[in-house]
């Protein structure tokens, strides 16, 4: 009996320790995105600012003198000589971190001073799928100015105009209403052009029976937003016109009836069998996460069964490719709530 006993114990007591050290082990967070998430600072790339972080505290941020000034001296233990780092990085002797924000120089660096390292996706990245209340009252602005740029663009969609003219107008309207700028250049796609999903804006100008498609997206206080709309102009063949209207239609029903609870695959789903014949014209996902990055977790996919949660948000965008003829999308970003899922 008492080895019996003996043995449990010792169960008990390996299994407190396997969780002891899973809960005290350090992450090596190296993704611009994810210190920005818990600082505030945002660093231009992976390795310029590295934090060790374990359960939802900083130990220590390493980063060059110039960008010390960013953090407060208080709150945090700060080594802004790349000389100290190794030796003060060496004495925690494992870290787990991210390898895809990881550069093979400071992977070197690392290992040369004797740290080990494991490898998993940053805890950090998980936590941004959820908004808090200040997240979302961001991402409602910066949805609402760029809504508002979108007003403004209309009145400059005349003949003659260029793709390019138009996504600088966008960007300078960006601006003007004080956002930091676009996540990323705007998509501006005149006629075939709207065809090609990720087209890249040209000397291409407007021409009275043309399509439009406008992909804006601009940050504002570090956050995100992303929107889609289409333009048409008067003469445009009716199949044209009916693709925007489908896909429109689409974005609608399945804002109304999807609810938190459901799984990811079961939107994108839904949403191929509303286009019906136009399916096959459908080349990529539904939807994505919007956040710190205009394309984060999580995705709305037919290869995802991540469940929709209150606190995500994310966006909803079919669209149809008819190659060298014209396209048509429609995009919104949506709110997930407790009972329901509301436009920003």
């Amino acid at each position: 009996m008492y080895r019996i006993r003996e043995t449990f114990a010792t169960k008990i007591m390996t299994f407190f320790l396997v969780i002891a050290v899973y809960t005290l082990r350090m992450h090596l967070i190296t993704n611009p995105s994810d210190i920005s998430y818990l600082t505030g600072v945002r660093a231009h790339d992976p390795g310029e600012i590295l934090i060790v972080y374990n359960e939802n505290m900083i130990q220590s941020v390493f980063c060059d003198a110039r960008t010390s000034a960013l953090f407060d001296w208080k709150k945090y233990q700060i080594y802004d000589k790349r000389g100290e780092w190794w030796k003060k990085l060496s004495e925690y002797k494992h870290l787990t971190t991210d390898p895809d924000f990881l550069m093979q120089t400071l992977r070197n660096a690392l290992e040369e001073y004797g740290l080990t390292l494991s490898f998993e996706k940053s805890p950090i990245t998980q936590k941004r799928v959820l908004k808090n209340p200040t997240e979302l009252e961001l991402l409602r602005t910066s949805q609402a100015l760029n809504k508002e740029v979108y007003q403004k663009i209309l009145p400059f969609l005349v003949p003659w105009v260029t793709e390019k003219e138009i996504a600088r107008k966008i960007q300078i309207l960006q601006l003007e209403l004080w956002a930091s700028g676009p996540s990323f250049p705007p998509i501006v796609a005149f006629w075939e052009h709207s065809a090609i999903p990720h087209h890249s804006p040209t000397e291409r100008v407007l021409r009275s029976d043309d399509t439009i498609l406008l992909d804006m997206w601009l940050i504002y206080e570090g956050y995100c937003s992303d929107m889609t709309r289409m333009v048409y102009q008067k003469g445009i063949p009716e199949e044209a016109r009916k693709i925007g209207e489908l896909v429109m239609q689409v974005t609608k029903h399945i804002i109304g009836w999807a609810q938190p609870g459901m799984r990811m695959s079961e939107l994108d789903k839904k949403a191929r069998e509303m286009l019906g014949e136009y399916e096959p014209y459908f080349t990529h996902s539904l939807g994505h996460g919007v956040g710190i990055d205009i394309h984060e977790a999580p995705h709305v996919s037919s290869k995802f069964e991540e469940i929709l949660e209150p606190g995500m948000i994310i966006t909803i965008e079919p669209g149809i490719y008819v190659a060298g003829k014209y396209g048509a999308r429609y995009e919104e970003m949506v709110f997930i709530d407790k009972e329901e899922i509301y436009l920003l």
